[in-house]
């Protein structure tokens, strides 16, 4: 068997800026150890083999990536888990099961993970960063329901998680169930309309444009100090998009980048 830094390898793909094919990341595997093509083709057979990746078809193609049909750490205290299979979280971490579906929200795209790191950030962190207690919590474009899951299992009484595709409610209610949050967390078709009380925090996993058209809805339904987390940002349009809040009321007290998207979270004044 050849011999390899797995992290090495996996790092590879982790940072590539684009989707690799199995091809493209072979010659890449090839290229940054200095071994053969087919060298390299068994070194992706084995991390495949091992559940460490696996293949994904998208737009007619095949795709490698993070195999997230079992257990995967993607943050420092979230797992994301199918339902079938054992926990392997530690006494401080939290496990998130999610059935994979064709709803966005799956753990494979870095804003999702942003959102989840900003969560992480907001009640793991210390000192941690104080929100309004004892109000919901709301998620705009939910798609799986994995961010407003993600803010009950850390502390959120409740959450409402507004999603336009009826494929994505479907499954969003199905992942809420998955993780006993029924009772908690409410899955609406449709748009967020204007709602009180106000929440403690709001995310929005959604492109610059719409961020930008929600701005006000989003202000009206939050609470003074209370926070909004928004990723689906690319790196060069974060600085637009803060100027944007921050005209309107907000401070940035978070920001990260994953590649080329950008996270962020900002406190709103009031």
């Amino acid at each position: 068997m050849i011999q390899f830094n797995r992290d090495v390898i996996l790092n590879i793909l982790y940072e590539s800026d684009t989707r690799l094919t199995a091809r493209a990341y072979i010659k890449r595997i090839a290229a940054g150890l200095s071994i053969s093509f087919s060298q390299a083709k068994i070194i992706l057979k084995s991390l495949v083999d091992e559940e460490e990746l696996a293949y994904q078809d998208l737009y007619g193609a095949t795709y490698v990536t993070q195999n997230f049909l079992k257990p995967v750490r993607v943050t420092e205290n979230f797992f994301l888990r199918p339902p079938a299979r054992k926990s392997e979280a530690g006494p401080n971490d939290i496990d998130i099961l999610i059935d994979q579906g064709i709803s966005f929200g799956s753990g494979h795209h870095p804003t999702t993970r942003l959102c989840l790191e900003a969560i992480n950030t907001i009640y793991f962190t210390v000192p941690a960063i104080k929100i309004p207690p004892n109000l919901p919590g709301a998620d705009i474009g939910t798609g799986s329901g994995v961010l407003a899951i993600a803010l009950c299992l850390v502390g959120i009484e409740r959450c409402k998680a507004w999603e336009i595709d009826p494929n994505a409610v479907s499954e969003a209610r199905k992942n809420v169930a998955a993780n006993h949050l029924s009772h908690r967390i409410c899955v609406i078709e449709g748009h967020m309309p204007m709602c009180k009380p106000p929440f403690s925090v709001i995310i929005a996993n959604l492109r610059v444009p719409t961020l930008k058209l929600l701005s006000g809805p989003i202000q009206n339904n939050l609470c003074p100090k209370g926070v909004i987390i928004l990723s689906g940002i690319r790196q060069w349009e974060k600085t637009q998009l803060i100027d944007h809040y921050t005209k309107i009321g907000f401070t940035l007290i978070w920001q990260k980048d994953e590649k080329d998207w950008s996270g962020l979270i900002m406190e709103n004044k009031g």
